[in-house]
């Protein structure tokens, strides 16, 4: 018997002393890949770490080089972006060529122009609903509270909701379930004389 080996003895030498916890990295499936954005919070160049489902191998791909806190990963209409804050400002950076990793400012968001918006201490991750708007994780010192800000691609203030219960408590996942109902096998065994009968239960998937 030939053991196989896992994924992660798999990883690129070079970076496997650079360890970081997934579920706080932000990552997207884009192309067929999983895209991790290795040097979150950081306002140094940093990493995307790429696993090809098919051929099961990892390999690395350059971030945009602009400085600023690199906050999560997106796709937008179908090609990879990278958002970070700068200053007062969230940009979101889009892949304009995959194979070549070449990058090009595509949003800047004045915060500090939304003055109907709370004020906030630092941001942690972000997500894109519908292509159009943002949720922004704000989070805040411990004696205020932490909230997620609603916005578009275009710095329309949309509105806020405070999260109960405490700092870190909300985490971002670019992962979603797509429902749907199979039928469970159900055997070849009938009741004598009797017809088939469709199954008396489903399973949501």
């Amino acid at each position: 018997m030939i053991r196989r080996l896992s994924v992660s003895w798999r990883l690129p030498k070079y970076r496997r002393e650079g360890a970081f916890d997934s579920c706080y990295s932000s990552q997207v499936n884009h192309r067929g890949s999983l895209h991790w954005l290795t040097g979150i919070y950081t306002e140094t160049a940093v990493d995307i770490m790429v696993f090809d489902t098919v051929t099961e191998t990892f390999w690395w791909m350059r971030s945009p080089d602009q400085l600023g806190q690199r906050l999560s990963l997106l796709e937008m209409d179908g090609k990879l972006a990278s958002c970070s804050k700068n200053d007062a400002y969230i940009e979101i950076w889009v892949m304009q060529d995959y194979k070549a990793e070449a990058w090009a400012l595509k949003y800047r968001i004045n915060l500090l122009a939304m003055k109907t918006s709370p004020l906030f201490d630092y941001i942690s991750k972000m997500a894109l609903l519908n292509q159009r708007e943002l949720l922004i994780c704000c989070h805040n010192p411990l004696d205020s509270p932490d909230y997620l800000l609603h916005c578009d691609i275009d710095g329309k203030f949309l509105g806020y909701y405070e999260i109960k219960g405490g700092t870190y408590s909300v985490y971002f996942t670019n992962q979603y379930f797509q429902e749907s109902m199979i039928p469970l096998p159900y055997g070849e065994v009938q009741e004598e004389g009797g017809l088939d009968e469709e199954p008396s239960f489903f399973i949501g998937l």
